[in-house]
């Protein structure tokens, strides 16, 4: 199998299946938009309406088995449970530091390795 891409021609993305690059296409160069029938939101991709539906007017929820932690999407609890219960952590390559996501561990990266200050 090719590992072929699909790069735009007028923006700094590069698909790497051809329906993503045809998502690509409708909702930045088309004004392609998915509207909700229940309130403002416009979504650019039908996924997007999907979730935005089921968050916002079915209430759906995902609550932690394992505490009282509740979230409105999957992957979201995942990454709780990973890193609360099963004590995931992502060590820092220039330190002894392990952040809990991998979002903390760009933030201490830049902070104690690249002088970047959050306020």
């Amino acid at each position: 199998k090719l590992n072929k891409t699909y790069p735009c021609d007028q923006w700094d993305y590069i698909a790497k299946e051809y329906h993503n690059f045809k998502y690509h296409i409708k909702a930045k160069h088309d004004g392609v938009r998915y509207p909700c029938d229940q309130c403002e939101y416009f979504a650019t991709h039908p996924g997007n309406l999907k979730r935005h539906k089921h968050v916002k007017h079915e209430g759906v929820k995902y609550p932690c088995d394992q505490c009282s932690y509740i979230v409105s999407d999957a992957f979201t609890l995942k990454k709780h449970k990973e890193s609360h219960h099963e004590g995931v952590r992502y060590p820092c390559d220039q330190c002894d530091y392990n952040a809990m996501s991998t979002q903390n561990l760009k933030k201490h990266r830049e902070n104690k390795h690249e002088g970047v200050r959050y306020p």
